[in-house]
């Protein structure tokens, strides 16, 4: 019998009843108005939950929430559970949902069946014999039934007792697999590298070309260490960093926080990009601010990176009054930008080898120099987020990046 995993596991029938209710109503302030219990008493199971098993359940979303794509999977397993659970209730006809058994006690009173005694199953367990018996005391008045019938050689089960034993079993086989599956997940949690990524522009883009580098050459220098690669925003990586969702974080900026510590990987040309037609004759860096002032601009939001460079740009070839009158429209995705310069005439700042591959009829102005955009792998000031950075600037510089740190 596999009672020590459900021995370890802080869970109890409560806990798994309420989850259940949750998944299925898919609605927290459902489940409480259904069970008559506070809001915060149905969040708190879903965290416990989702600590016991090393995996998100639901996600927020305004007022209310999603299921994770892991919660839908798991679904039918918690589903059984409650019913098993619901068996359990039932044994002592006790069907309130605020009663609650920890998946501990139930284990240990299925020993108790197994070694015939309380006595000989505490020695077994290592517990003293009077904190058993009052564990099991517990759950007969919790059930509100004798489960036990004691006698000088040991106890006997009751009928209830013996159905008790039943549904327990039933119970330890689900927890046991889903407490098999969390600590494959602890493990593979414990030992990945999660890095944060600035968002690739395309398949053949300069960041999703050293991105798959550095997964592939990683894949065979440490084969037991994952690397997690998630790609957001430069202020998304920047909070994430800060809160430790990422180990470190691979940005484009003008500069890395005070913060962190950056190793500067790569510094990208930068060229205004657009149809031919939307260039005109004009093809030379005098001509920035006639293309500019004469097209619909499309441009990423002030949380990136490339933001920050063309805001320097704009705002020393243009006058204020003439700041005003571009027409501009901030898109947070850069496949989008792609397509307004290609489809929609509007012209935009880019890396310059990204425009190279993209084809088709394009023009480019390459800006001065001062203008590239530096890529940074950027870490926190300790010993972990640090070891990290250098571990990847490492795979880097074999790569052929990495030229310095801050």
């Amino acid at each position: 019998m596999s009672y020590v995993l459900m021995d370890r596991a802080k869970m109890d029938t409560s806990t798994l009843l309420i989850a259940h209710n949750v998944l299925r109503q898919r609605s927290i302030r459902g489940t409480a108005r259904l069970l008559g219990k506070p809001v915060s008493s149905i969040a708190a199971a879903i965290d416990r939950l989702e600590a016991q098993i090393s995996v998100p359940l639901v996600h927020k979303a305004g007022t209310g929430i999603v299921l994770t794509l892991e919660a839908e999977r798991l679904s039918p397993s918690i589903s059984q559970l409650a019913d098993h659970i619901q068996d359990v209730m039932a044994i002592g006809n006790r069907t309130r949902s605020d009663l609650s058994l920890s998946l501990s006690a139930l284990s240990r009173f299925v020993h108790v069946s197994e070694a015939g005694s309380i006595r000989r199953a505490a020695k077994q367990l290592g517990l003293g014999q009077p904190q058993l018996a009052r564990q099991i005391a517990h759950v007969e008045t919790t059930l509100g039934c004798r489960l036990l019938n004691r006698h000088v050689d040991g106890a006997k089960m009751t009928e209830a007792g013996k159905r008790l034993v039943r549904s327990t079993r039933a119970i330890e086989a689900i927890w046991n697999e889903l407490a098999h599956e969390a600590a494959g997940r602890s493990r593979r949690s414990a030992a990945t590298i999660r890095l944060g990524s600035i968002i690739p522009m395309g398949h053949d883009s300069f960041v999703a070309t050293l991105l798959a580098s550095l997964v592939s050459t990683w894949v065979d220098n440490k084969p037991r260490q994952p690397l997690l690669v998630a790609s957001t925003t430069t202020e998304g990586l920047i909070a994430g960093l800060k809160s430790g969702t990422y180990d470190a974080v691979f940005l484009n900026s003008v500069s890395v926080p005070t913060d962190f510590d950056g190793f500067l990987v790569a510094n990208s040309p930068l060229s205004l990009v657009g149809q031919s037609s939307a260039m005109g004759f004009l093809h030379g860096p005098d001509d920035l601010a006639k293309i500019a002032l004469n097209s619909l601009v499309a441009l990423p939001s002030p949380k990136s990176g490339l933001r920050q460079i063309i805001n320097r740009l704009l705002a020393e070839i243009l006058t204020e009054d003439e700041l005003r009158t571009l027409r501009v429209i901030e898109v947070d995705s850069m496949p989008v930008i792609l397509n307004l310069v290609l489809r929609h005439g509007a012209v935009s700042v880019l890396p310059s080898e990204s425009v190279t591959s993209i084809g088709g009829d394009l023009s480019q102005i390459s800006l001065p120099s001062e203008y590239n955009l530096p890529y940074w792998l950027v870490c926190g000031r300790n010993d972990g987020s640090r070891q990290t950075a250098l571990a990847v600037l490492h795979v880097l510089k074999g790569l052929g990046y990495a030229q310095h740190a801050k």
